[in-house]
């Protein structure tokens, strides 16, 4: 193989190389809770949240080429979850919020996520990925309880890997379609008009 030649050759393996190598993705999580629910009037709310995830990392995207990189938020999920919450409880008709220990017809919610992942396959000339979120509620009010689970998975498929807005957009998705399902359960509103 003459110079020229393998000159040309390794300029052409780092090109291909650093087109297409990724990066890794941190996700910005902005839920928006859809609900029509009401809660009583003057009601006082508690709210806590807790990531019982067992690693920050979410997932890792993924190319033909076999290349990874890893997924992550780029806030911390309870300070996501405490934010989207109290939103959604506003639209509900709650404003007061905070702790008055032992007070009657107090509401506390708590909200636990178990799960957040991100999954990528390339299978031919397509890329499939899933992602699926897993979230517990757990009301207390007046003495007793009450706990739901939500889960809820989005699928999308491209020839290429997702970029970051799109991941973005998906995540999104997710999470507002999960915790919309959380706070418009007959269930847990039941619960709440039943206690108060």
């Amino acid at each position: 193989m003459s110079r020229c030649t393998y000159l040309f050759f390794s300029l052409l393996i780092t090109l291909v190389t650093g087109c297409t190598s990724l990066s890794p993705q941190q996700i910005e999580l902005q839920p928006q809770i859809d609900t029509q629910q009401r809660l009583p009037s003057g009601i006082q709310v508690e709210l806590d949240a807790k990531d019982l995830r067992t690693s920050p990392i979410i997932g890792h995207r993924v190319s033909r080429f076999e290349q990874n990189a890893f997924i992550t938020l780029a806030r911390d999920a309870r300070y996501t979850l405490l934010s989207s919450a109290q939103q959604g409880l506003r639209q509900m008709g709650a404003y007061q919020f905070g702790s008055n220990t032992g007070q009657r017809n107090e509401l506390k919610i708590t909200l636990l996520l178990d799960e957040l992942t991100y999954k990528a396959s390339q299978e031919g000339s397509q890329q499939q990925v899933r992602l699926q979120m897993t979230l517990r509620l757990v009301t207390q009010m007046n003495g007793r309880s009450f706990s739901g689970e939500y889960k809820s998975e989005q699928r999308y498929q491209s020839p290429l890997t997702p970029s970051e807005s799109k991941n973005q957009e998906l995540f999104n998705l997710l999470a507002s379609d999960t915790l919309s399902r959380a706070f418009n359960d007959p269930k847990l509103l039941h619960f709440i008009n039943q206690q108060y």
